[in-house]
């Protein structure tokens, strides 16, 4: 018995003829003679009566009937409880922090395992991206602290720090790295970034808000554009100038306190399986991700 067979059975129960069944389900009418025919065999009885043009269910028809239907539906039960298990086995969900190490991450790991399917956003409040990972919003957090918590596992993830943004004829633009705090005379332009970054660092950007030449912008766009026309000093960071160009400009590590912070990838140990792609990923790519 087959759930074809059993398929063109119920089919044919509700259109009530052979024509209408064999349309429906797009297939001849004799090829669904010939499945009908097989399973009253198989089963010993004749599941129909007919009466002029129509088909009638026999006593043991509607009891196969019922049968037939309670097995169908449990198959696509079946069915589509694998598909979702498939479904979960390629999607990897993650949360991060911060728009940096996401932006920076997610394509080029999606690149070595284009298989995986990976949704990624913004998990912006910080107090209860522990819960989101034991709730299982998430199969693993990227933030800036340590998840302390039994059965969470962390790894550092990527390091990531301020960085310097200058012409390439500009006077600094040779040196190895610059202390801000001697060049506090000079205009700078500062792009305002969002997120737990710029909470890890805000000594240093208040410090610098202090700073009668420093101007902050809002509009990334607008930024750009003044970029081009002027020779200021700006910002960026060592994972985002990974990916963001902002033109012909030298990119300089800075000297000053406070600039830097370690990212930080938890997951549930029970879970490493899940996320072993990223772990394997993440330890080919340290050198990128550190900047070692």
């Amino acid at each position: 018995m087959e759930l074809t067979q059993l398929l063109h059975f119920k089919t044919i129960a509700e259109c009530k003829t052979m024509t209408e069944a064999a349309k429906r389900l797009h297939i001849s009418q004799p090829a669904l003679s010939s499945s009908l025919k097989k399973l009253e065999e198989e089963l010993g009885v004749a599941l129909f009566e007919r009466r002029k043009n129509s088909l009638f269910l026999s006593n043991a028809g509607l009891t196969a009937l019922d049968y037939a239907g309670k097995i169908l539906a449990q198959a696509e039960e079946m069915k589509n409880t694998f598909k979702q298990y498939t479904k979960e086995g390629t999607l990897l969900s993650l949360g991060f922090c911060d728009a940096g190490p996401m932006r920076l991450s997610v394509p080029l790991f999606q690149k070595s395992y284009p298989h995986l399917s990976v949704s990624s956003e913004i998990a912006a409040d910080d107090k209860n991206i522990l819960n989101n990972l034991l709730f299982r919003k998430y199969d693993a957090v990227i933030s800036l602290e340590k998840l302390e918590h039994q059965g969470v596992v962390s790894i550092p993830f990527a390091k990531e720090e301020l960085m310097l943004s200058v012409a390439v004829d500009d006077v600094l633009a040779k040196e190895k790295s610059v202390c801000l705090h001697r060049h506090t005379d000079r205009e700078i332009a500062a792009y305002r970034i969002f997120g737990a970054f710029e909470k890890h660092i805000h000594a240093f950007l208040d410090w610098l808000n202090t700073l009668p030449t420093v101007t902050v912008y809002s509009d990334y766009f607008v930024f750009r554009q003044m970029l081009e026309h002027k020779k200021v000093l700006t910002f960026t960071t060592r994972l985002v100038q990974l990916y963001r160009n902002d033109g012909e400009r030298v990119v300089i590590p800075l000297e000053d306190e406070g600039i830097s912070a370690t990212y930080w990838l938890s997951f549930l140990a029970g879970n490493k399986k899940r996320i072993n792609p990223l772990l394997q990923w993440q330890k080919d790519n340290s050198a990128t991700l550190f900047g070692e």
